[in-house]
């Protein structure tokens, strides 16, 4: 099979290779990755994704059921695996056909086989790439985080919590009442340990409806997991309770005991050079107070 054109990309400072066998328009298929894109660089990639036809797919081995579907993003997703593989599967209806992802158990490498016809209109291969990533930069100290995340040009804050908590609305509420923050990324930024234990969080391609695609990163001060209350009341979590608090906002595969442990390994380091607390909230400047002052140590009366 020929391949038609070979891009690079640079996520938290790895680089994603992806080798196009069918003759993309890459910029209409992974418009959100238009910030990342790079030369050719002189390093190893730290994973490569082909993008093939869907027509060699009954030629796959055998798999059985990691995961039952489920339906995340109002689509239907499936997780199996084989002796060598792991298989992503986002399952079509009558009319489409399955899109597949198969990748080696430390995801290094991929192939993904799309449905052609939707390859412009949907975000399902950036998101199969977006599940690649988050597996393979486990090794390299890395972790893909469900958070929003905010930045003042030094430092960087993130609100972690289940989904429709307000992560989104308390970035927002920070921008409203402090205007020298930014958002950063509103679903997945990575965060990194670099080689001095510093720990940076960058933005990605991947920043769920909020089109906020920045390839930048900033240090990380403060983890805040948010809890809607009637109330605001922020409480600073330690050792095994931070590990606890951030440990569900991270993407790992929990059936893979390798890349799990590498996640907590990681977390562990995070957790000791982060501060990390809980926050119930309303959504209101009380709250920004309540937050700012923890994540920056400096006590705000937000007018």
């Amino acid at each position: 099979m020929e391949i038609h054109a070979t891009f690079y990309y640079r996520v938290a400072d790895h680089v994603i290779k992806i080798v196009d066998y069918l003759g993309l328009e890459i910029d209409r298929a992974l418009p959100s990755f238009l910030p990342f894109r790079c030369a050719a660089p002189k390093i190893d990639p730290m994973m490569t994704i082909a993008i093939k036809r869907n027509t060699n797919i009954s030629n796959l081995p055998p798999r059985k059921i990691l995961s039952d579907i489920s339906v995340i993003w109002l689509e239907r997703f499936r997780f199996e695996e084989s002796s060598d593989n792991y298989f992503t599967s986002i399952l079509g209806t009558r009319q489409k056909s399955d899109w597949l992802m198969c990748s080696e158990k430390d995801f290094s490498r991929s192939v993904i086989y799309p449905e052609a016809e939707e390859l412009f209109n949907t975000n399902k291969l950036s998101w199969l790439i977006m599940v690649a990533f988050g597996q393979a930069c486990l090794a390299y100290r890395t972790l893909l985080i469900h958070a929003s995340v905010v930045e003042n040009g030094h430092a960087a804050v993130a609100f972690l919590g289940k989904s429709g908590t307000g992560k989104s609305t308390h970035s927002r509420l920070w921008m409203k009442y402090l205007p020298e923050f930014g958002l950063l990324n509103d679903d997945n930024p990575a965060i990194r340990i670099c080689g001095d234990n510093q720990v940076l969080i960058f933005g990605t391609p991947w920043s769920g409806k909020t089109h906020c695609y920045r390839r930048s990163e900033f240090p990380l001060n403060a983890l805040v997991r948010l809890e809607q209350s009637s109330y605001n009341d922020l409480s600073q979590q330690k050792e095994i309770q931070a590990l606890t608090a951030v440990l569900p906002s991270c993407s790992a595969i929990r059936w893979n005991a390798n890349l799990f442990n590498q996640m907590v390994s990681s977390l562990e380091l995070i957790i000791s050079q982060v501060k990390v607390a809980k926050l119930k909230c309303l959504p209101d400047k009380g709250a920004v107070e309540l937050s700012h002052s923890f994540a920056l140590d400096d006590p705000l009366l937000v007018r």
